[in-house]
């Protein structure tokens, strides 16, 4: 709420749900959508029914293979990803660049949980 102003996000992706989904609820504004893309979480995923309603929320489910096995859906995709790199628009944020015989190395360091930004391994 402190980085919206006090308006709340009117969208939310969540990887991990879990224990503390209720705070995500407490940050949507009102008729927010929650998009749920993973359990890492390994708790029960409690919906706050006092905090949901009276914002109209939404939460949906979201999985890659909406788009990757839809010929158009996919095609769509690429042209935006393709269009927003080539215009910068889209900048990915490299956190380290690995050789493919660090193979191990990459797996202890993303172990570690250290990461901000994706990681590269060289072929």
């Amino acid at each position: 709420m402190r980085i919206t102003n006090g308006n709340g996000a009117r969208v939310a992706f969540d990887p991990v749900v879990g224990p503390t989904f209720s705070k995500l609820i407490s940050a949507l504004a009102n008729q927010g959508i929650v998009y749920i893309y993973g359990a890492l979480s390994e708790g029960d995923t409690q919906i706050p029914v006092l905090k949901f309603y009276p914002k109209m929320a939404t939460i949906r489910g979201y999985g890659l293979f909406q788009i990757t096995l839809d010929d158009a859906r996919r095609k769509c995709a690429v042209e935006y990803i393709v269009k927003g790199l080539a215009s910068g628009a889209l900048k990915p944020v490299i956190d380290r660049t690995f050789e493919f015989d660090e193979m191990v190395e990459v797996h202890r360091y993303l172990e570690r949980n250290d990461q901000f930004g994706k990681i590269v391994v060289t072929v």
